[in-house]
């Protein structure tokens, strides 16, 4: 297993947000993150991304116990990348904004315009390389974002509501992006959806969190979102 969590809970103050006896994930494999708004999906994301540190209970990554320090948790985040569902690009061209994590891991300029060029190849935003990140529409940013997270090749993609709001065409496209990394590099991808079609067209597994707890097996969940 790629993840192993137990007797996962998250608390603010006196209020339980998540609580998780038991979640394994597998490598390679594309899971649906189901639930109503509220029941702890994003908190869940931000767990798996080491973005936020469990109150309880233990995560083990690729076999080996997770030590919440600082530093243990910036280099697993180099391996697992969030995009949120309102994604921030930075001021500047597209390039730019694909650039920034290749240059924080010191890629060579010659080898980060190549990874540049075929990542936004892979988004269908080639012929944006030089367009103003602030001037695009929410569609290519989103597309933009996740050409941006497919840069520093992550083993796990943690994705929030990815076509939330979108036109069919970028729906389109960012999902049919998420099916190519995962059969070409084996990415493990997680994401969460309204959408049930995304669920069936996309997912290899589904979870479903209801008020904080897993709460249903793959099949029940489709039930519970009809």
């Amino acid at each position: 297993m790629l993840y192993v969590l137990s007797k996962i809970t998250r608390k603010y103050g006196s209020r339980t947000v998540l609580d998780i006896p038991l979640m394994e994930i597998e490598k390679g494999k594309i899971y649906a993150l189901l639930g109503p708004n509220g029941a702890g999906k994003t908190t869940l994301l931000n767990i798996l991304g080491f973005l936020e540190v469990p109150t309880t209970g233990d995560i083990l990554y690729r076999s080996k116990t997770v030590n919440f320090s600082e530093s243990s948790l910036q280099n697993l985040r180099r391996e697992v990348v969030m995009i949120d569902q309102h994604p921030i690009l930075f001021t500047g061209t597209v390039y730019k904004n694909v650039e920034f994590g290749l240059k924080i891991r010191r890629i060579s300029q010659k080898k980060r315009g190549i990874i540049i060029e075929e990542t936004l190849d892979l988004v269908g935003m080639s012929a944006f390389v030089q367009a103003q990140a602030h001037r695009l529409s929410g569609g290519e940013t989103q597309r933009v974002a996740l050409a941006r997270a497919l840069a520093v090749s992550p083993e796990v993609l943690l994705c929030d509501e990815p076509t939330s709001n979108l036109d069919v065409e970028n729906q389109t496209a960012i999902i049919n992006t998420l099916k190519q990394i995962n059969e070409q590099r084996k990415t493990t991808i997680m994401f969460t959806t309204h959408y049930m079609y995304q669920v069936s067209s996309l997912a290899h597994h589904t979870f479903f969190l209801d008020h904080c707890k897993l709460t249903a097996t793959q099949a029940e969940s489709f039930k519970l979102c009809r």
